[in-house]
């Protein structure tokens, strides 16, 4: 297989374990909104593995485009888009580039319900310990007082 060949094949790999990660991230955001906290562990590690194929991925991408003499950058990816004959090419890097986007706004999302449940959780903790007439035997410089 050419160079060119296996290069569009790995592209193509991406593309399928971004759709992957978009699942994953798909099955987290459903985990957290519905309170299933347990299954979290085991999403994050199959999110730690995906994202290490990812890396390895583009770390690949960027080689490629680096023996060809272009940047590893969006414009050297954009050369070489331009270069080819193969309009399919354009249109499998469009795909990537779009699901890319979609795993950016998921896990964006999923931070902030992560971020508004630990302020909730913050906020409930406080309310207990006032309930109970706990008082903090430091102060916010880390002086004891009583």
């Amino acid at each position: 297989m050419k160079a060119h060949e296996e290069f569009v094949a790995a592209i193509n790999i991406e593309i399928n374990t971004v759709k992957v990660f978009v699942k994953l991230l798909e099955k987290e955001e459903d985990a957290l909104i519905h309170g299933r906290i347990d299954e979290l562990d085991m999403l994050a590690s199959d999110k730690v593995r995906l994202v290490e194929k990812l890396e390895n991925l583009a770390k690949q991408r960027i080689q490629y485009l680096s023996f060809l003499g272009l940047s590893s950058d969006k414009d050297g990816m954009q050369l070489w888009l331009s270069k080819q004959a193969d309009d399919g090419v354009q249109t499998i890097w469009d795909e990537l580039v779009r699901l890319a986007l979609v795993a950016q706004q998921i896990n964006k999302t999923n931070g902030e319900i992560i971020s508004a449940q630990l302020q909730h959780s913050q906020r409930a903790y406080m309310a207990l310990q006032g309930a109970a007439g706990n008082i903090s035997l430091y102060g916010p410089n880390g002086q004891a007082f009583i």
